[in-house]
C-alpha cells in the first residue's frame, strides 16, 4: 500500500510544477489536483470521475495512472464512495392518491342518490296534478314505421383499402463532434460503461475540433461520455446539436437518438 496523494505531490514537486501551471495544462482544476494529492477524494465528482483525472493527472506527471487507480481501487473500491440516498418522497404522494380518489368517488355516490330522490318526488307531483288529463296517443303509420326502422347499408365502393404500415431502418450513431469554442475542453469517451474502455481521450484548445465516427468507436451503438470543463464545449450527434449541463460531474450517454445525462 502506497500514498496516492504523496505520490502526486511529490512527482509535481519533483518536476517544478505549480498547481495554476497542472490546472493550465491538464484542464483539472485547482480544487481538484489538491483534492487528489490530500487524498480528500469526497470533494471530486462521481467516483468514475475520480479515477478519470487520476488518469489523466498520473499521465501527465509521467506516473503509472493503472498503479495508482487499482490503488485507488483497492481502497475506496469501485471509487462510487458518494452515492446519495433519495428519499421515496413521491411514493408518500401516490400511497395518498388512491384515498382521494375513493373520497371523490363517494361524494359522486351521494350526488347521485340525492339527485335519483329529487327526481323521484317530482316525478310522483307531477303525475298526480296531469292524471286528470286525456293522455294523447301518437299513432304512426306503417310506412313510417318501416322508413323510420330501415338502416342504410354502405356501399362496397365506399370502404377504404386497408393501409399497410411501411418500416422504418432503425436509426445507427454515424458520428459526434465536438468543438471547443472559448476554453480549452479535456473530454474522455469511453464503451460499454462510464468505466469501459476509453475510445476516445484529448484536450481540445479553444478553436479546435474533433470528429469521432464509427470505424473510431468501432460501430458502438452507445457510448459514455465524460468532461473536465462544460464552458465553451459544444457537442453534435448525427449533425444535431445536444445540450449539455452546467455540472461538471454529469455523465452523458451517447445514442443515435442524441446525448442524455446519466441517471
Amino acid at each position: 500500500m502506497f500514498e496516492i496523494g504523496t505520490t502526486l505531490r511529490d512527482a509535481r514537486v519533483r518536476r517544478d510544477i505549480s498547481l495554476q501551471q497542472a490546472e493550465d495544462d491538464t484542464k483539472i482544476r485547482v480544487k481538484y489536483i489538491q483534492a487528489m494529492e490530500n487524498e480528500d477524494f469526497d470533494v471530486l465528482p462521481a467516483g468514475t470521475y475520480v479515477k478519470g483525472f487520476l488518469r489523466t493527472y498520473a499521465e501527465y506527471l509521467d506516473l503509472d495512472a493503472q498503479l495508482l487507480i487499482d490503488e485507488f481501487n483497492e481502497r475506496f473500491g469501485n471509487g462510487e464512495h458518494r452515492e446519495h440516498v433519495i428519499q421515496p418522497t413521491r411514493a408518500v404522494k401516490a400511497e395518498a392518491a388512491p384515498k382521494t380518489r375513493r373520497k371523490h368517488q363517494t361524494n359522486y355516490i351521494l350526488v347521485a342518490i340525492l339527485a335519483v330522490v329529487i327526481i323521484a318526488v317530482l316525478a310522483y307531483l307531477g303525475w298526480g296534478n296531469s292524471s286528470s288529463q286525456s293522455p294523447t296517443f301518437v299513432t304512426t303509420t306503417e310506412t313510417e314505421a318501416s322508413t323510420q326502422t330501415t338502416a342504410t347499408v354502405p356501399a362496397e365502393t365506399t370502404r377504404r383499402p386497408a393501409v399497410t404500415p411501411t418500416q422504418t431502418q432503425p436509426e445507427t450513431l454515424q458520428n459526434i463532434i465536438f468543438s471547443a469554442t472559448t476554453d480549452d475542453v479535456w473530454i474522455e469517451v469511453h464503451k460499454t460503461s462510464a468505466d469501459g474502455e476509453i475510445v476516445w481521450q484529448d484536450t481540445l484548445l479553444a478553436g479546435e475540433s474533433q470528429t469521432l465516427e464509427q470505424k473510431d468507436f468501432a460501430g458502438q451503438t452507445k457510448l459514455w461520455l465524460m468532461v473536465g470543463r462544460i464552458e465553451g464545449l459544444k457537442v453534435s450527434v448525427n449533425g444535431l446539436p445536444q445540450k449539455l449541463g452546467e455540472d461538471v460531474s454529469d455523465i452523458y450517454v451517447i445514442t443515435a437518438s442524441g446525448m442524455a445525462r446519466q441517471a
